[in-house]
């Protein structure tokens, strides 16, 4: 078959990775999982072997050989045919996620994933957005990525894996990185997820600056003027001079709900 560069396929052929990334999420007889992007089926089949029940979501139909042969050997796999961003994560019964995702969709379907209960994910990125997604504060890769996963599960980084485990090869690096995902009762509490992430995006545009600099240049994401802000950022009890890339996940919710608080106050 012709491989979709659409689709970004690049498919994992590695049985060491694969290893890896399967022993990473610990599975047992009782786990049920879910993989997104069937490929040849190598993932697949250390998964079913592993599992009580393995969810496959699968958007390309030319690779339907591929599933007919391990559904024919294996009955605990079921084929999901459809694109994972529009697929209803409700509607499938998992508690953990293994895959080598399709790289252009890495961050939508990482926070689709991050906003549903599961118990931790082991997921294959391009190693430069591995890289941003584990980044500590006060380094070079760590930004709006870095907070936004961080604020809903512990990561770890796996492993690096290079080109040639993939046919075709890719012309990047690849990492397998772990996501362990936070209880509800274990999450900082934040006022509103929505302004949360606003707040995220018109922080990390300058992440440079000092804080309170840059979210006067970044007012309109927050949806507010800039003099309007200005005025809001004298009253809260946050240090506003510390560089934006200094700041913490908990810091970033700490600011998240003073500044959320004040909007609200000045709008009744």
């Amino acid at each position: 078959m012709r491989y979709s560069k659409k689709l970004g396929q690049c498919f994992l052929r590695d049985k060491n990775i694969v290893k890896k990334a399967v022993d990473a999420a610990h599975l047992n007889s009782k786990d049920k999982v879910l993989e997104i992007g069937l490929g040849k089926g190598i993932l697949t089949e250390e998964l079913a072997e592993r599992a009580k029940k393995v969810y496959v979501i699968e958007l390309d139909r030319r690779l339907e050989p591929f599933a007919q042969g391990i559904t024919s050997r294996y009955d605990n796999v079921e084929v999901i045919w459809g694109d994972a961003l529009k697929v209803d994560f409700n509607t499938l019964d998992f508690n953990k996620v293994v895959a080598n995702l399709p790289y252009q969709i890495s961050s939508p379907i990482t926070f689709k994933l991050l906003k549903h209960n599961f118990d931790l994910a082991v997921l294959m990125y391009q190693y430069e957005f591995a890289r941003r997604m584990v980044a500590k504060r006060g380094t070079e890769d760590y930004g709006r990525l870095s907070v936004a996963i961080q604020y809903y599960g512990d990561v770890e980084f796996i492993c690096k894996v290079p080109p040639k485990a993939f046919f075709p090869r890719p012309k990047v690096y690849s990492a397998v990185v772990k996501i362990t995902k936070k209880r509800p009762e274990d999450m900082l509490p934040l006022e509103d997820t929505q302004f949360f992430e606003d707040l995220l995006r018109a922080l990390f545009q300058h992440k440079n600056k000092i804080v309170k600099r840059a979210l006067l240049d970044s007012a309109h994401e927050i949806g507010l003027e800039e003099k309007e802000l200005k005025g809001l950022l004298e009253r809260l009890d946050f240090n506003l001079k510390e560089r934006v890339f200094k700041l913490g996940v908990e810091d970033i919710v700490k600011l998240s709900n003073l500044l959320y608080r004040e909007i609200n106050l000045k709008n009744e």
